[in-house]
């Protein structure tokens, strides 16, 4: 079973790149990975596999918001973009540690950058190994129905008597499982992916979907959601659970020069609307960082 990694992607606010890009190096002679990524002519961005709309495999080519993303980030360095995927770890830390700093216990090699990065301040300030920052886009939990099923929406009560699909794993799905110790537990159905999940809701099968917005958004767009299927709206968790977090970018923490670069790189396709215009071609509205 795999648990989408939202459940751990959690942040509230943005973090200046600045503030994270002048670390020390442990060794001052070894050359920044930027030296070497201009070398060799190319950056490899590891990206979560299988996770439409943002790093999958359509009719044999690899595509997604983050693909385009990284080849942009990687046109404004000077170099080809290059992908790796990976199926996640346990946590984060696994997937730093696996991909970014050291590789796997098996003696795999890491590559340059990682993006889709859950910024939670508290996080990024306690890392020694890698540096996250040029946060990017805000994520909130969201939640779309079907208008011919319920008319309306107000409270996470509503929901109650309805068939509400959810990916098995996911914060989504214990929050409402978790709710007011259980009352929503017969109405939520768990599928093993999300993509499932909206494929099920697009064909009738269920009320309301509880998920990530942009990846919501972006599974009802391919899946050619009818105008019944509201547009996907950010709904507030209660207590524990944190419905909203920002994504960023991380490199490997001895590289000041790459994190510079690819952070100016990051502000740049902001400013100018190429990110949003990225987003926009898979059916995702694009959030500022920082927008509640």
């Amino acid at each position: 079973m795999r648990i989408r990694r939202v459940t751990r992607l959690i942040a509230a606010l943005a973090i200046l790149a600045s503030s994270l890009i002048g670390a020390v190096r442990a060794d001052d002679d070894a050359p920044d990975r930027l030296d070497i990524v201009r070398q060799k002519g190319s950056l490899e961005f590891i990206v979560y596999r299988d996770y439409p709309p943002y790093s999958y495999e359509k009719k044999g080519a690899f595509t997604g918001v983050d693909v385009d993303m990284g080849k942009a980030l990687a046109a404004a360095v000077g170099v080809n973009a290059t992908f790796r995927t990976f199926i996640p770890g346990d946590d984060l830390d696994d997937d730093l540690r696996n991909n970014l700093w050291r590789g796997t216990i098996v003696g795999g090699s890491v590559g340059d950058v990682m993006l889709h990065v859950g910024a939670d301040p508290q996080y990024v300030a306690r890392q020694s190994q890698v540096s996250i920052f040029g946060i990017y886009y805000r994520e909130a939990v969201a939640l779309s129905f079907d208008t011919k099923k319920f008319k309306s929406y107000s409270t996470i009560g509503d929901l109650k008597g309805k068939r509400v699909g959810v990916e098995i794993g996911s914060i989504s799905d214990q929050y409402l499982t978790n709710f007011e110790s259980g009352v929503l537990n017969a109405s939520v159905t768990r599928y093993t992916t999300l993509d499932a999940c909206v494929q099920a809701y697009t064909e009738g099968k269920l009320d309301a979907v509880v998920a990530p917005k942009g990846e919501l958004q972006g599974l009802m767009f391919a899946h050619g959601a009818k105008a019944n299927l509201a547009t996907p709206q950010p709904i507030q968790f209660q207590g524990i659970f944190r419905s909203a977090w920002e994504l960023g970018i991380a490199v490997k923490k001895d590289s000041p020069k790459l994190s510079a670069a690819l952070a100016d790189a990051m502000s740049k396709l902001i400013e100018s609307g190429e990110l949003k215009a990225i987003y926009a071609r898979y059916g995702i509205d694009y959030v500022t960082p920082g927008l509640r």
